[in-house]
């Protein structure tokens, strides 16, 4: 009874000591090998080949499997090369082939071939396992931005959504740039957020959508962002004649371009657009001219309002008359003081000899006849008077 304790006791030992050899054989050898994917990015449609890389030695016998497990009913095929034996095992399909050198290739793939695929390899010396991961992409579908809200207004919520499928990465841009650092995107990249949407935010927008084997960029989408009316003005001359035109322009800051209601006096007028033009004016035209903007996305509605007077051309026409008059009777005035100035003042100045005058001019060629011609007395507007024929007769000579 002893005994056969101790040959159980040894034989566990034993079998625990190989298994523990061939485990350490086995993931030796499992470092040997590897797989590698040729093309590394396979596409569905294509083909791919899982080639085994890292063999010692000759292929005594080699099985694929579908999956991490080496289970019978994951089997694709088991091949003994040196026989050209295949067995095709539960998992066997026909656009799966097989190479001497223990490679797997598989034609026209499709989404579902995608997964793990392990492969056992058994040589002279060594017996391998290797698991890898076959990827199978597709390329990425043409991406589109739609939104939730196709009027936004400012300071509302909006959100652009990028749809593509087969999309391993998606990157925004506006205008062909980066998108401002505010903005708030989904852990996907799909969907773009704006909080508290402004004017500035206005502008083209794409979404770029790829992966390992393909990219499409989606057509810009504009967004705009609608506000307004605001900062509201009417130009134009507030003061016309009669029989004159009166031009006003009335102008807003808006988006989408608002309409325009003209009122007089709290009349409505016909004019729809921003100008309004009355020819031929009359003092009934005369009043307050009240423009009011309307924007049709917000539905806000201001107005501004200026006053026109018309002045008839009967009052124009006295007005300037009376003007004229007036700059005409100055004139009158100024030439008359002028006169009476030249005529007393001056003559004054020269009878009393002033230092102004020059004797000299006018007795530069008189002779001294004072001895001939007593001075006489004269009085003191004898300057006034014509000088005698005997002043005339001395100047000849």
């Amino acid at each position: 009874m002893v005994r056969q304790k101790v040959t159980g006791a040894r034989s566990l030992y034993m079998r625990g000591y190989l298994l523990t050899v061939c485990l350490s054989v086995w993931m030796d050898s499992a470092h040997g090998i590897g797989v590698q994917l040729i093309p590394q990015y396979p596409v569905v449609n294509q083909s791919v080949t899982l080639s085994v890389t890292g063999v010692t030695g000759t292929i005594r016998q080699f099985a694929w499997y579908k999956g991490s497990s080496v289970d019978t009913n994951n089997q694709i095929f088991n091949v003994i090369p040196s026989l050209n034996s295949v067995t095709h095992g539960r998992q066997y399909f026909s656009r799966a082939s097989q190479f001497p050198n223990g490679s797997l290739q598989i034609s026209g793939l499709v989404p579902t071939d995608q997964g793990s695929y392990t492969v056992i390899i058994q040589t002279a010396e060594t017996s391998a396992r290797h698991t890898v991961l076959l990827p199978v992409y597709e390329p990425v579908t043409s991406s589109v931005i739609s939104t939730n809200n196709k009027e936004p207004q400012e300071n509302g919520k909006v959100t652009l959504t990028c749809s593509t499928n087969n999309a391993e990465k998606i990157l925004w841009s506006k205008n062909g740039v980066s998108l401002p650092p505010r903005l708030i995107l989904s852990a996907d990249n799909k969907t773009l957020t704006f909080s508290s949407v402004s004017r500035s935010d206005t502008g083209q927008y794409r979404c770029e959508a790829s992966n390992a084997v393909s990219k499409t960029i989606s057509d810009p989408y504009t967004l705009t962002v609608n506000y307004g009316p605001e900062s509201l003005s009417i130009t134009g001359r507030l003061q016309v004649t009669s029989g004159s035109t009166i031009s006003l322009e009335c102008s807003a800051d808006s988006v989408p371009a608002p309409t325009y209601q003209w009122k007089l006096n709290w009349t409505v007028l016909e004019f729809q657009n921003s100008k309004l033009n009355i020819q031929q004016a009359t003092s009934e035209n005369a009043g307050n001219y009240t423009c009011i903007v309307t924007n049709s996305v917000t539905k806000i509605s201001p107005e501004t309002s200026v006053y026109v007077t018309v002045n008839d051309n009967d009052s124009a026409g006295f007005t300037a008359a009376i003007i004229c008059g007036s700059i005409l009777g100055t004139v009158f005035i100024i030439c008359i003081t002028g006169l009476l100035y030249k005529k007393y003042v001056l003559s004054q100045k020269g009878q009393s000899g002033d230092i102004g005058e020059d004797p000299s001019r006018v007795y530069e060629n008189i002779p001294n006849t004072a001895k001939a011609h007593p001075a006489k007395e004269e009085g003191p507007y004898m300057g006034l008077q014509y000088p005698s024929q005997d002043t005339y007769s001395e100047l000849k000579k």
